[in-house]
């Protein structure tokens, strides 16, 4: 297996990183970067990094940053392990803030931009793995009992969902849930939860979605109106 691998995606280059040691897989990340013809492809592209089983902390996030800022790349949704995703989140919390200097008029003042662009992740994620996105999420593939995923927007699995699902975390109650399989044990959209029913109901093997009616979580065939 290759130390590093790219693909394009629609929404930016998805990298994916092999199990050898860091240092090669820096070193191979430093190389194709600087390859002729490479800058046209890599500059200014937003990146989904997928760590697979590697556990990364904010020392070699820190140094990745680093180096795709050097090509104006911009990281932006990590998918591996819970240990990684909660050191690329405390990284992110951690950058400062811009500094204020001179606040625009209300009337000429936009909207502060959002990474609204959906991930696609063509995998099972497995159990102890969490995934998080500013955006809508589509996993092509099942979500495991034990693992999480976490969307600003919609949350939509093309197989078997049984682990836990948070839609619309930022507070958009309009988010929805859906899958081939509906069985999470833990559901949320916006701040309405939903857990497993203590009783097992028989299996449906039919689209559902989830999404908010009246204030309550309600879960109905995908097709429905």
């Amino acid at each position: 297996m290759t130390p590093i691998s790219f693909k394009g995606t629609r929404e930016g280059i998805h990298i994916s990183l092999g199990d050898q040691p860091w240092r090669e897989i820096m070193d191979e990340l430093g190389q194709q970067l600087v390859r002729p013809g490479a800058q046209s492809f890599f500059r200014g592209a937003r990146v989904q990094l997928d760590t697979g089983a590697r556990l990364l902390g904010v020392t070699e996030l820190e140094e990745l940053i680093a180096l795709m800022a050097q090509h104006q790349m911009t990281l932006t949704s990590v998918i591996g392990e819970a240990e990684t995703q909660d050191a690329f989140i405390k990284l992110r919390s951690a950058l400062p803030a811009p500094p204020e200097i001179l606040p625009a008029p209300p009337a000429e003042a936009e909207p502060p931009a959002t990474d609204a662009t959906a991930l696609l992740i063509h995998r099972t994620i497995r159990s102890g793995q969490l995934i998080r996105h500013a955006g809508t999420i589509v996993v092509i593939g099942d979500v495991n009992p034990g693992a999480e995923v976490i969307a600003e927007k919609d949350i939509l699995v093309w197989g078997k969902l049984r682990g836990v699902v948070h839609a619309g975390a930022s507070g958009d109650a309009s988010a929805m849930v859906g899958a081939l399989y509906l069985a999470p044990t833990q559901l949320r959209i916006g701040s309405s939860i939903a857990r497993a029913p203590d009783e097992k109901r028989a299996p449906v093997w039919s689209a559902e979605i989830a999404r908010i009616r009246d204030g309550q979580i309600v879960v109905e065939p995908w097709n429905a109106a």
